[in-house]
């Protein structure tokens, strides 16, 4: 599966861009003794993350704690948040699958005043 060129996560609590990352794998529950790249909420003291294979998570939860992220119903792969779209889209080239995002309130208001 081939991801859409240039695409940036947004994060799916703050609404701002995430920046690419990495942490050794056995941060994010896995077993492989790599870095694993993901990508990170830019907000000070979040730490919410987005990779391909888990969804958005926080890693300082347990595994499997929080709101589970959206899937494509097409390609299975999780849905990113996109706040100019207000919307989580799907992240595979050529898909053009979205769903409605719910940006917290004082997001939306921005979002609403530009």
């Amino acid at each position: 599966m081939r991801a859409k060129p240039d695409l940036t996560p947004d994060c799916d609590v703050h609404g701002e861009p995430m920046f690419k990352t990495e942490c050794p794998a056995s941060v994010l529950g896995m077993a492989k003794r790599t870095d694993i790249t993901i990508w990170s909420c830019s907000r000070r003291g979040c730490q919410r993350y987005f990779h391909g294979m888990q969804g958005y998570r926080y890693l300082d939860l347990p595994k499997g704690e929080g709101a589970p992220t959206p899937r494509c119903a097409n390609e299975g792969a999780y849905l990113v948040v996109q706040r100019a779209l207000r919307s989580y889209i799907c992240p595979v080239d050529g898909c053009t699958r979205k769903s409605a995002w719910q940006a917290p309130r004082e997001i939306a208001a921005d979002t609403d005043a530009a």
